[in-house]
């Protein structure tokens, strides 16, 4: 495990040749770029074409529900021709499609009361159209002695009610409000809803005519991010009349080949060592057996570049807490089973492939923890045989396992103090993890050993770790009264995370709890579908069958979440914060996505 040393890279070359720079140093594919100014406000103002519209109209092709057969050929191929009419087409079709919804319902509501239009008021007598749509058992409650009204339509729950008069009536003079009906007349509506059905139709076909470039659209989408990128680094590089600086952080063993490529490209080449000022990025590299953790621990935060790889540790203990939480040999196998028959979805990518292990280590371990806890489907193993010698975590015993869980959260923090303690470079920093390791150590020793030697020796424990880590609370000079002072506050400041020790161990102990949620819930299900079985002669077997599919799918699911979810946790909330110090940003080369097929 470790975290690769880099080198900061400058290329300064002639203007001219930046074009011809930035491809040769993407198709290197090993550059971190360093912006040297900001590209934001000419990004905002580029035309459509780069890699993310070329993505969205591509998906918009594909949806597409009839498809023209496609072009292969890339001659006549405009990218960004074919991508700004595909997201117009997207555009207009969406709108068009509100229209003609609105017009449908708005024609839905104007038909029952016929055509009509507004006169002028002159006409009428300075009178106006008043409607209201009431539902027939209120139909009575209506006074029409002084009133000027006309029913115009009526079906089996309602009745059209018109009214004239020059001002709006009185809310007790009609038993419902009365209702909007619009100015535009049912004939205007329905032209307008048929010429927007025809443009719909219209768009619907230039669609179709535009997915005949779906498989050259596909074939340039790498091209197209790769553009883009370029664009955005050529406005991210210092210029100065003729003269361009490209920089950027670069893995220390393949400075040789940086300065090769700098000589064909004829650039001249500064190779930098770090210094403190610097913050360079992050490039994890491990075995690729453990690879997955590196994705693991950038999932919440990267390390620091002069802080330590966790990816190992998180990987191994992220297996064991998931498969903690999960507990359940039947969902472990099964799990297995569908990662082989669907091993072939995942081998597509380097970073498929990682996942691929990691999730059979992932089902390995809820198995092996199914057979210490004794529980298969949420079935126990019968009495006697070797699967029952097999089940040694009592599980259901809540002493034996908040002892056990609270173990391996003191052991956890420890291990995450010890390793930040190795690569500490200050007496403080060196010394002050230690301190906590003894007051963890300590507790757990307190809580153990009641009514032994070590409940009066862990609380001596715990009193010299506050002691080590109050003392070390920094590496201030103590050369005057003020300086004293000050380290001591230091020293309290420092005291002041034992609540934290003491909340952070007692978080592990939602492995217990998860655990023992799903064997639960799995011995729940089972219990409901034998009384099914037993209360519903003959149809019954198959609501029982179907209450076990359906409910241990759902057990199944929530325990995927839940060790994905908690056992991550465990790992960059509570280990992270006792492990590391720094919070750095990922290594991300620059380099090419094109792919020929």
């Amino acid at each position: 495990m470790s975290i690769v040393p880099l080198v900061k890279v400058s290329l300064i070359g002639i203007l001219d040749d930046k074009e011809r720079v930035l491809e040769a140093a993407q198709k290197f594919g090993a550059l971190h770029l360093i912006p040297l100014a900001s590209a934001q406000k000419e990004l905002e103002v580029v035309p459509p074409g780069g890699g993310r519209e070329a993505v969205e109209a591509l998906r918009w092709l594909m949806a597409c529900p009839s498809q023209l057969r496609p072009v292969t050929d890339p001659e006549h191929f405009d990218l960004d021709g074919v991508v700004e009419q595909t997201l117009k087409n997207r555009s207009a079709m969406k709108d068009c499609e509100d229209l003609v919804a609105r017009l449908e319902r708005r024609i839905q509501d104007v038909e029952p009361w016929g055509e009509f239009s507004f006169t002028d008021l002159a006409e009428i007598g300075h009178n106006r159209l008043w409607f209201y749509v009431v539902p027939l058992e209120k139909l009575g409650r209506i006074d029409p002695s002084d009133k000027v009204l006309e029913v115009v339509h009526r079906d089996r729950y309602r009745a059209y009610v018109v009214l004239l008069a020059p001002e709006e009536p009185p809310v007790s003079a009609m038993p419902v409000p009365r209702v909007h009906v619009g100015s535009e007349t049912l004939s205007v509506l329905k032209r307008t809803h048929e010429e927007a059905a025809i443009r719909l139709e219209e768009l619907q076909l230039e669609r179709q005519v535009l997915t005949k470039w779906r498989y050259v659209l596909a074939r340039n989408l790498a091209a197209a991010r790769d553009h883009a990128a370029r664009r955005r680094a050529a406005l991210e590089t210092a210029d100065a009349d003729r003269v361009f600086v490209l920089q950027a952080w670069a893995r220390r063993d393949r400075v040789a080949e940086i300065r090769d490529l700098a000589d064909r490209l004829g650039v001249a080449a500064l190779i930098e060592d770090v210094t403190e000022k610097d913050t360079p990025p992050t490039l994890l590299e491990n075995d690729p057996s453990v690879a997955a953790g590196e994705n693991l621990v950038e999932f919440y935060q990267t390390p620091g570049y002069r802080d330590w790889d966790p990816s190992p540790i998180v990987f191994v203990s992220f297996i064991v807490f998931f498969g903690m939480i999960m507990t359940d040999a039947g969902y472990g196998l099964l799990l297995l089973l569908l990662l082989f028959l669907f091993r072939g979805r995942f081998a597509g990518s380097a970073l498929g492939r990682r996942m691929l292990r990691l999730s059979v280590w992932l089902a390995v371990s809820t198995t092996v923890f199914g057979v210490l806890t004794g529980s298969y489907f949420g079935v126990g193993p019968p009495a006697g045989s070797v699967l029952a010698r097999l089940d040694v975590l009592p599980l259901k015993n809540v002493d034996a396992m908040m002892k056990i869980t609270l173990a391996i959260g003191v052991l956890h923090v420890v291990l995450a103090n010890l390793m930040r303690a190795w690569h500490e470079t200050t007496l403080s920093g060196r010394i002050q993890p230690l301190g906590w390791c003894l007051v963890a150590l300590g507790g757990l020793a307190t809580f153990l050993g009641q009514d032994t030697r070590l409940e009066t020796a862990g609380p001596a424990v715990v009193v010299a770790g506050l002691l080590i880590v109050g003392c070390f609370g920094s590496d201030r000079k103590v050369n005057s009264l003020k300086a004293g002072f000050l380290r001591l506050f230091d020293g309290l400041t420092s005291l002041a995370r034992f609540v934290n020790m003491f909340a952070d161990v007692l978080s592990y102990m939602r492995l217990f709890a998860l655990g023992l949620a799903a064997v639960s819930l799995g011995e729940t299900i089972n219990s409901l579908s034998a009384h099914l079985n037993d209360a519903v002669p003959g149809v019954g077997l198959l609501i029982a069958l179907l209450v076990l599919a359906v409910g241990h799918a759902i057990n199944i699911a929530l325990g995927l979440i839940a060790g994905c979810v908690h056992g991550l946790r465990l790992n960059v909330i509570e280990f992270f914060n006792w492990g590391l110090k720094d919070e750095g940003t990922p290594f991300r080369p620059f380099r090419k996505e094109e792919t020929r097929l």
